[in-house]
Formats: structure tokens, sequence, C-alpha cells
């Protein structure tokens, strides 16, 4: 008897198990080529543009979820110059110039920094320059500006496994190349474009003193705001308009 004929005649269970056999294979088979899906990592990008002397435009796009917030800062490291600052710490320090909030608006997102501030004497300065001679500080400033677009850190895990969630739903994965910590177990995201970008020149009308420059910190602390009137116009009643009982001072009356 050939080798068809008997299976052709095989049992009735032997026909069923070879069924199953041949659909758990092709699910097997079906498994795989879903999980062998390539997911795509998380797409964070910006461009910077100079619109007029210390103001930057800075466009970005992103496949991160609707009204995410990414928050955008513009730094310059400073680095010390005097033997005792080097031996006390040899590490540059920074200055934040500028930070703006932005959100996510069908997958692109963009703000404005102006990192130019004007000085007492009207000359247009760095934030790190403002005080730099009241407080004998001397740095040499980088030739660069380091530009930085951030998602706020979480300082929970369920934070970002809801992230995650959401990428997941878009076949996206979290990019362990985006992901950064702070020192406390935080937990962010983080992409940065470097430009070369001097320092301010030029000058303008000099702004009126700040509260916190006069009387120590303090200000004018003898004027007092005057109190804004009251909108309402308030009228007294003519009548008694209550449905409380007469007091005994009201009956001698």
């Amino acid at each position: 008897m050939g080798n068809g004929l008997r299976a052709y005649l095989a049992p009735s269970w032997c026909k069923r198990w070879l069924l199953l056999a041949c659909v758990l294979l092709l699910s097997t088979g079906c498994s795989r080529l879903l999980q062998s899906r390539p997911s795509q990592d998380i797409s964070l990008t910006f461009t910077v543009n100079s619109r007029l002397p210390g103001v930057y435009a800075i466009a970005g796009k992103t496949n991160l979820p609707e009204k995410t917030q990414i928050t955008v800062a513009a730094i310059r490291y400073l680095y010390p110059t005097t033997s005792a600052a080097k031996n006390f710490n040899p590490n540059p320090t920074y200055a934040v110039l500028a930070y703006q909030p932005t959100e996510v608006n069908k997958g692109t997102w963009q703000t404005t920094l102006n990192l130019w501030e004007t000085g007492a004497d009207g000359r247009f300065q760095e934030s790190w320059q403002l005080d730099q001679k009241k407080l004998n500080w001397t740095v040499a400033p980088a030739d660069e500006v380091v530009f930085l677009a951030t998602l706020a850190p979480v300082d929970r895990s369920d934070q970002l496994e809801q992230l995650e969630s959401q990428l997941a739903k878009k076949n996206i994965q979290l990019s362990r190349k985006l992901v950064y910590g702070t020192a406390d177990g935080q937990q962010y995201l983080q992409v940065s474009q470097t430009m070369a970008i001097a320092l301010p020149t030029g000058n303008t009308t000099p702004p009126s003193l700040r509260p916190e420059e006069l009387n120590g910190g303090w200000g004018n602390r003898f004027l007092i705001p005057p109190e804004p009137q009251n909108p309402i116009k308030l009228e007294l009643p003519k009548e008694r308009r209550t449905n409380a009982p007469v007091t005994a001072e009201e009956f001698f009356r």
C-alpha cells in the first residue's frame, strides 16, 4: 500500500492532530511576522534660524503625541580663567540665556528665543554678563551656544510608561539614545544643536531701574500702591431686608 493511500486511510484522530499542527505552524509564522515588524524610533529634530540680532526662531518636527510639552532653551558654557577657580572646579559652568515652553501640534512645534538683555547702561548683554562686574566674576565664554529641546523630567516611572504606551499604539519605541537621567533619578528626553554665536554688541535706551535694584532689593517700600476701585457701585437699602427675628434692641426703637 502506497504512502498516499496510508495517509488517506489514517485514523481520524491522526488527521485531527495533523490539522492542529498545521494551524499552529501557520499561527506561529504569522506571529513571527507581526513581531518582526520594525518599530520606529522617536523622531525629535529642529532647526535654528536668526531673525533679528539676538533673536532666534526654532522650529522642529516630531512623531511624539499631540500636546506633548517641549521646553526649548539656549545655554552658553563658561570656563574658569583664574588659577584659583580652576583648582576649585576645573569644569565649566553654564548660563541659561533664554527658554520657552511649546507644544506639539500636528507633528510640529516652534518657538522664539531672545538671547539678549539690556544692561543698566543700555548695552546689549547676555544674562550672565549683567552682574559680572558687580560679582567680580571672570570667565571665558564659549564661542558656541547650545540649543536644547527637552521633554520635562518625569519623577514617576508610570509617567514614562504612559508615554511608552502611547507611542506603542503608533508602533513607535522610546529610543534610549534620547533618554537621560538626573542625579535624583528623574528621566527626560533631550536633543541638542550647537551654533557659533558671538556675544552681544550695540546698545539702546537704558531701562528703568528694577525694584530689586533699589533699597537693597526691597524697592521703594514707602510707596504704597493705591487700592483699585470697586467696579460695583454699592447702594444701601432704604428698608430692612431680612427675615431674621426682630432683636430686643429693635423693640425699643
